[in-house]
């Protein structure tokens, strides 16, 4: 059960620091797909799909992530190619995301790492395969 909070929130972050790349991204609906690799898993997890309405007033998707206080360390924004670190903090965890995502027109490519330490368990390593499309206007 901690383990799938965890992936979620990895998944969360993912496609938060996509969103937030809102200069490259058109204004719309977007569909994401993550697909998490952890070492030493031998049965991975599905990818995950999600649709999300991104603009510049709202770029980040809406979260049940809840008990962790994440901050941002590093982003950057060159030319189609956004860079970020972010760092979360949970009641016994933290987790720490690296990334890099890669915009061409309406589709985005990605990968990110993330790096989890809980309280009492080994640390577990996540790599996070990122693709997007965009759908067209957003419906409300």
């Amino acid at each position: 059960m901690f383990n799938k909070k965890l992936i979620g929130l990895t998944i969360l972050l993912s496609l938060i620091w996509v969103a937030n790349a809102s200069a490259e991204i058109k204004d719309g609906l977007w569909e994401m797909t993550t697909k998490v690799e952890m070492k030493g898993m031998p049965a991975q997890m599905p990818a995950s799909t999600v649709r999300q309405c991104i603009t510049k007033n709202n770029p980040v998707p809406q979260s049940d992530a809840k008990g962790y206080k994440c901050k941002t360390k590093d982003y950057k924004v060159s030319g189609d190619t956004v860079t970020y670190t972010v760092e979360c903090t949970g009641k016994d965890s933290f987790v720490l995301t690296s990334g890099k995502t890669t915009y061409k027109g309406n589709t985005f490519d990605g990968t990110s790492t993330t790096n989890i330490k809980t309280k009492g368990q080994p640390e577990i390593q996540m790599t996070n395969k990122m693709s997007g499309k965009y759908i067209g206007p957003c419906t409300k």
